[in-house]
């Protein structure tokens, strides 16, 4: 039964998976979601039951060091709620941003069973993926234009979720039995989805994700090649010829995005310099540090816009009612506390990417890989923003749960040292 439940539990979780790029279709997302806690709660209780009659059943624990410092993050991300200037949006915003999340790590991770339900969860996310770059480049080409907030969540979100979707190509290019093993179709794949990724990321006007995406490759790059130098050493240029050509492509994107935001928003002959100095981010962060310094231990109270309404008064610009910056975001929320756990469970996530990169299992050191891409690009993403939000969220902690959980099995069949 256990197995049966974790079938039905990686359909209902791909399903939610596929849905989260768009805010059409809430209903579906929703009924997602309902089948996903269903078969959860059935598969761990079966596992169980079941566990000393069959040891494959049993749903082994994530690293202590997750655990715990995960753990620790969100129970005082939830006490928060004390001390909040304001308890009842921080009450909302720990339902949808707290508990919402916790079951979604622990659904995702569960349902993360074996390598081809890893292919599954690739697959649906890059279909999505395709699905949604798509229909954004085909508004795009419309008299009207593309909207990102009909049905991509904004163009804050559609552009985080660009950089959470890059480290999947990766599994396109990787050897069976992750990747296809079919070479040609492979590569042909991975070049059609990398198109649409730079097309519709430049739609964005986003500056910041051609640096995450960069950040994405060139990490994914420096890791393989130190996994597997033997095989980098003999043909140096196959890893870094596309490498070089791909962080080209994306220095031209970043350049013609900034130089076209400059002529946009402000006035004419404004250098591209001129508008990163001028950038509203800087007066919001010189204001934030004296905001944060009045509750600098336990911070406002949970919730990304805890302090909209003073800081928008404040700056008397309406868009900046946040940090605009993942770490100061956490430190306004939860104090320096706070911030301490959550850079403590970033350390712990990517320590333990880290051990599987190490690893001997190919198949546990292309999860390392993946996870530390997922990583980089989500930190870097948000030095400039904070999107661990809602959607973008939610797709960040179902791919850490999704790479630990199968990590976690494949590990335990990992050879100790001193054993053969």
């Amino acid at each position: 039964m256990t197995v049966i439940n974790l079938r039905w539990l990686a359909g209902f979780t791909a399903f939610y998976l596929f849905l989260l790029p768009t805010n059409h279709g809430t209903y579906l997302r929703s009924i997602a979601f309902g089948g996903t806690l269903l078969f959860a709660a059935c598969a761990l209780g079966w596992s169980l039951r079941e566990r000393r009659l069959r040891p494959e059943a049993r749903i082994p624990l994530p690293p202590w060091s997750l655990t715990l410092t995960v753990g620790a993050w969100f129970a005082w991300s939830a006490a928060s709620y004390f001390w909040s200037v304001k308890p009842h949006y921080t009450a909302g915003q720990l339902s949808r941003e707290v508990a919402e999340n916790v079951l979604v790590i622990v659904s995702f991770y569960i349902a993360s069973s074996d390598v081809a339900t890893l292919r599954r969860y690739v697959a649906t996310a890059l279909a999505s993926f395709a699905i949604m770059s798509s229909l954004a480049i085909g508004y795009a080409l419309t008299a009207a234009g593309w909207d990102p907030a009909l049905k991509h969540n904004g163009v804050g979100p559609y552009s985080t979720y660009v950089v959470l979707t890059a480290p999947l190509l990766l599994a396109l290019l990787a050897p069976a039995p992750v990747g296809l093993a079919q070479r040609g179709r492979a590569l042909a794949l991975c070049a059609v989805l990398l198109a649409l990724l730079v097309t519709s990321a430049r739609l964005t006007d986003n500056r910041m994700v051609w640096i995450a995406l960069a950040a994405v490759f060139a990490i994914a790059a420096i890791v393989s090649a130190a996994r597997w130098p033997r095989t980098f050493a003999r043909a140096p240029w196959r890893w870094l010829a596309p490498l070089a050509a791909l962080l080209v492509i994306l220095g031209l994107a970043f350049a013609d995005a900034a130089r076209d935001r400059a002529e946009s928003v402000f006035p004419p002959n404004t250098s591209v310099e001129a508008t990163i100095k001028a950038d509203p981010r800087i007066r919001l962060w010189n204001q934030l540090s004296e905001r944060i310094g009045d509750r600098v231990w336990q911070g406002y109270g949970f919730g990304r816009r805890i302090q909209a309404e003073e800081i928008a008064n404040d700056l008397a610009d309406l868009q900046l009612s946040h940090a605009h910056n993942l770490f100061m975001s956490q430190w306004l929320q939860t104090g320096a506390v706070g911030l301490t756990l959550f850079a403590a469970m970033l350390v712990a996530i990517a320590a333990t990417f880290i051990r599987y990169v190490r690893a001997r299992d190919d198949v546990l050191a292309f999860l390392g890989i993946v996870g530390l891409s997922v990583l980089t690009g989500f930190v870097v993403k948000n030095i400039t923003d904070d999107f661990l939000f809602r959607s973008n969220a939610k797709e960040f902690w179902a791919l850490i749960a999704i790479l630990v959980g199968l990590g976690t099995r494949l590990s335990a069949r990992e050879p100790r040292a001193g054993e053969a």
